[in-house]
């Protein structure tokens, strides 16, 4: 909820235009708000539910399911990483890294499952983008 009001205070200042003609604060105002408003509502349905410290939250995150918790952050830690990475090593290379520890992150599964979908993602969006629509990606040590 207080990302949302500061996306919201962030993009006021950017100035949000109108409906017919919008600023460039206008998509980050709305997406604050949404993100304000799912804030609240998470906020008021653990109050109106009345979660005791002691007992509901163990039933909520059990030891088994803890684990899960360090995915998300683990998944912020990889982006971070790929955005370092990205001018250096290119677009190709640095996507095909970052895409296969998502999936081997997000589903754990047999190597070869997450190796060929990262494959066949960056091909198509090198097809996609870099072919059809031309657009310029970093090429990095590489140079394909």
């Amino acid at each position: 909820m207080f990302l949302g009001i500061c996306l919201c205070i962030g993009s006021i200042r950017l100035s949000l235009g109108g409906f017919s003609n919008p600023g460039p604060g206008f998509l980050p105002f709305l997406a604050g708000g949404l993100l304000g408003i799912l804030g609240f509502a998470l906020i008021w349905s653990n109050y109106l539910r009345g979660l005791k410290k002691d007992e509901e939250v163990t039933k909520i995150l059990p030891k088994d399911n803890r684990k899960k918790l360090i995915i998300p952050f683990l998944t912020l830690l990889i982006l971070f990483v790929y955005v370092l990475l990205i001018e250096l090593l290119g677009f190709l290379f640095s996507t095909f890294i970052f895409l296969f520890f998502l999936f081997k992150l997000t589903q754990p599964q047999k190597w070869v499952i997450p190796l060929i979908l990262s494959i066949m993602t960056v091909i198509l969006s090198h097809l996609v983008f870099s072919v059809w629509l031309r657009c310029q990606f970093p090429k990095g040590i590489f140079r394909f």
